[in-house]
């Protein structure tokens, strides 16, 4: 049964009762009123009796009768009272009045017939003023209790509705708080599992394709002695696949640095001759501007820089530029694209976070733990007109 329809329940007994036990009490009242009356009139009839001196003859009664207006009698004190009478003795006259009259039962019934009245007409008022004071109490308390039910199923992904006042509103935000928070701590949970997940497999790809790799390394620096021509793309490519697979490695097992005198400015020169060819591809232009000598991992700087710079070639299929500040305490990487969308800003160094459907959502993660791991800050911002900065600052200066 809904809380209103139980909470207007038990007001309504509560006004009936208190109003059944109010006309009770009126009548009680009006009946001691009445008794009081009669006990005057009786008094009264029997004094003026005794003082007068008159005789307890029919004709004398029946002319006290319509004087007084009460029906009465003389009778001996010794003989038995009538029920409902009340009798009254002045000298050594007794009288006996009856019942009430007439006008005392009309007025009887004219009473009952308003409490009545006023138990069903205050019953009916007050059953629709707590119906709409039930209503509006009880249905938010409802909906909150709805929420929590959804929430308490795992459906995280329903707000609450912020309804009520007072304290049921601040209930109600309280709620959503919660709501938002379990659903935070849910989405860490699975990112968490499937981090682990990942960590083994990249573990396992990596261990796999070092050695091929490595082999294939040999392989082609034999063939560059021996006076083999074209073979310095491939060996560049070779570089490349192996700083992604020491980023798997480094993921799988915790990132960790090395601290040692690095000058950006180089490093950078490096990854930028690896991603020549692939911007050149794109129709894009890679520069670089100003230098700087830190103490910092120059490897994982190379995998931070590589991450960046595309994502910042693939935001810009049509051709652009893509220019590297490198600053005191680290580097901007600023590109001509879109820039990152509203919605995905709060989440952009989340991982599985991508704003491109072949995204992996695993770069700019990689990149935020890489400068995490330095004590350093990877942050966004929005380029003017467009575009996108990211800035990596807080590395050590040597």
């Amino acid at each position: 049964m809904p809380i209103r329809v139980r909470l207007v329940g038990v007001l309504l007994i509560l006004h009936l009762t208190s109003s059944l036990g109010a006309g009770a009490l009126t009548w009680w009242w009006l009946d001691q009123q009445i008794t009081v009356e009669r006990h005057q009139r009786a008094n009264a009839i029997a004094r003026v009796l005794a003082r007068g001196g008159f005789s307890a003859n029919e004709e004398i009664r029946q002319r006290m009768m319509e004087l007084a207006g009460t029906s009465f009698r003389v009778v001996e004190m010794s003989s038995p009272a009538m029920t409902g009478a009340v009798r009254a003795q002045a000298g050594a006259v007794t009288i006996e009045v009856d019942t009430p009259e007439d006008s005392w039962q009309r007025l009887g019934a004219a009473s009952v017939v308003a409490a009545l009245i006023f138990v069903a007409g205050g019953a009916a008022i007050f059953a629709v003023s707590a119906w709409w004071t039930a209503r509006t109490i009880t249905g938010p308390v409802e909906r909150l209790a709805d929420a929590a039910r959804a929430i308490g199923a795992g459906r995280l992904d329903q707000p609450v509705p912020l309804t009520g006042s007072g304290e049921v509103a601040a209930l109600a935000r309280d709620l959503e708080q919660m709501r938002l928070r379990l659903a935070d701590l849910e989405a860490t949970a699975r990112r968490q599992e499937r981090l682990a997940v990942l960590g083994t497999f990249t573990a396992t790809i990596a261990h796999e394709v070092r050695n091929p790799l490595s082999a294939i390394r040999l392989t082609v620096q034999m063939q560059r002695r021996q006076g083999a021509q074209g073979l310095a793309l491939v060996e560049e490519e070779i570089e490349r696949l192996d700083l992604v697979v020491d980023e798997l490695l480094g993921y799988a097992r915790g990132m960790q640095v090395q601290l040692q005198i690095c000058a950006l400015d180089h490093t950078v020169d490096e990854v930028l001759r690896l991603m020549q060819r692939q911007a050149q591809h794109a129709g894009v232009t890679l520069t670089r501007v100003g230098s700087a000598t830190v103490k910092a991992d120059p490897q994982r700087l190379r995998q931070l820089l590589l991450n960046l710079l595309l994502n910042a070639i693939q935001a810009q299929p049509e051709g652009g530029q893509v220019r590297i500040a490198v600053r005191p305490d680290g580097l901007a990487v600023c590109d001509e694209g879109p820039g990152v969308t509203p919605t995905l800003l709060p989440h952009l160094f989340e991982s599985f976070i991508s704003g491109r459907t072949e995204g992996t959502g695993l770069g700019l993660h990689l990149a935020w733990t890489i400068a995490q791991a330095h004590g350093a800050t990877l942050r966004y911002e929005a380029g003017e007109p467009r575009g996108a900065i990211f800035i990596l600052s807080g590395l050590k200066p040597a």
